[in-house]
């Protein structure tokens, strides 16, 4: 009878050794199928010609032009203007009171941050200028800013430094250091 009972252990034993293989074998990660897995692109919008309106309490506050835009669905959803960008900043009677263009941009929604890069351009209503090759728009901040090279150009002079924050009308500004200045008489603006 110990005998019959040595036996039956030694098979329930078995059957659960067994039973635990099956279920090792069957949870095994095949590494093929996970490499295939991380090189799959993540899901990307793909838009050509996008007009987009930016309004804040019912009031258009700008306007967003670009021949081509991707939109990314990562774990940081962004979207990216590889193309160009054009932007109609306008004041509460949907006058325009500033403009940009830049040759490439990446929005970051949920951080509230633009980046644009390569020929950025701002320009003001009263025509103040400023040119660099990257600027970064914190809109939850309202405040433009850059460590890059600028030029800013206003009615009677043209400042040359690095380094620059303002707000987003251009109106507030400050440079980390000036690299020149270049004094413009009123005859020579804007082609006068």
């Amino acid at each position: 009878m110990s005998n019959r009972f040595y036996h039956i252990n030694l098979i329930k034993k078995a059957a659960a050794l067994i039973m635990g293989c099956f279920f090792f074998i069957a949870c095994e990660n095949d590494l093929d199928q996970i490499r295939k897995m991380q090189q799959q692109k993540l899901s990307v919008d793909e838009v050509k010609g996008v007009t987009s309106y930016l309004s804040q309490s019912g009031v258009v506050k700008a306007k967003l032009t670009a021949p081509y835009m991707l939109r990314y669905f990562d774990s940081v959803p962004r979207v990216e203007f590889p193309r160009s960008l054009h932007v109609d900043f306008y004041d509460d009677s949907t006058r325009i009171k500033s403009y940009l263009n830049a040759k490439r941009a990446d929005y970051y929604e949920q951080q509230g941050r633009v980046i644009l890069r390569d020929s950025v351009v701002v320009i003001s209503v009263d025509g103040d200028t400023l040119k660099t090759d990257e600027l970064f728009w914190e809109q939850n901040l309202h405040k433009l800013y850059t460590t890059k090279d600028v030029e800013i150009r206003q009615r009677t002079k043209t400042i040359f430094g690095k380094g620059f924050e303002s707000d987003e009308q251009l109106k507030n500004f400050k440079l980390d250091s000036i690299t020149g200045i270049l004094l413009v008489g009123a005859s020579k603006f804007a082609g006068n």
